[in-house]
C-alpha cells in the first residue's frame, strides 16, 4: 500500500513538473515583426526595369526591321529552290534573335530581382522585421513598408 502510494505520489508530481515546464515554454514564445512589400509598385518606378524593357523595344523592332528586310530578299529570288533555302536559312536566324532578345531580357530581369530582393531585405533587417511577404500575398495584417522601400529602388 505504501508502494502504490509512493508512486502514485511521484507520478503526480513528475506530471506536475512537466506540465509546468511545458507552460514556461510557451509563455516565453517571441513575437515576430511581420512586414509586406508591394513589389509591383517597386518594379514600376525601378529605373532598371524601365530601361530593360526600352531595350527589348529596341531589339524587337531592330528584329521587325531585318525580318521586312529577309522578306524582300527572298521575294527576289526566282526559283522555288532559291526561295526554299532562303526561308530555311532565315527562320533559323530568326529563332536565334528571338531567344537572344528572351534570354537577355530574362537575365536583365533576373538581375533586377535579386537588386531588389536585397534591398528589401536589408532595410527590412535595419528596421527590426522578422519576415517579411509579397502584400499580394498578405490578406490581413503586417506593415505595409513599401514606401520605405520606394526612395532605395534603382
Amino acid at each position: 500500500m505504501k508502494k502504490a502510494l509512493l508512486t502514485l505520489v511521484l507520478c503526480s508530481f513528475a506530471f506536475g513538473l512537466g506540465f509546468g515546464f511545458n507552460n514556461v515554454a510557451f509563455s516565453n514564445v517571441a513575437t515576430s515583426k511581420i512586414a509586406c512589400v508591394n513589389v509591383s509598385k517597386l518594379l514600376t518606378v525601378s529605373k532598371a526595369l524601365q530601361q530593360a524593357e526600352a531595350d527589348r523595344e529596341k531589339q524587337t523592332n531592330d528584329m521587325l526591321k531585318w525580318y521586312d528586310k529577309a522578306s524582300a530578299d527572298i521575294q527576289k529570288q526566282q526559283t522555288e529552290a532559291g526561295k526554299k533555302t532562303l526561308i530555311n536559312k532565315y527562320e533559323a536566324q530568326l529563332t536565334q534573335k528571338k531567344k537572344a532578345i528572351k534570354d537577355n531580357y530574362a537575365k536583365k530581369v533576373n538581375s533586377i530581382d535579386k537588386q531588389l530582393d536585397t534591398v528589401i531585405t536589408q532595410k527590412a533587417k535595419a528596421m527590426g522585421y522578422d519576415l517579411v511577404l509579397r502584400k499580394d500575398s498578405v490578406l490581413f495584417g503586417g506593415v505595409d513598408i513599401t514606401d520605405q522601400i520606394l526612395p532605395l529602388v534603382k
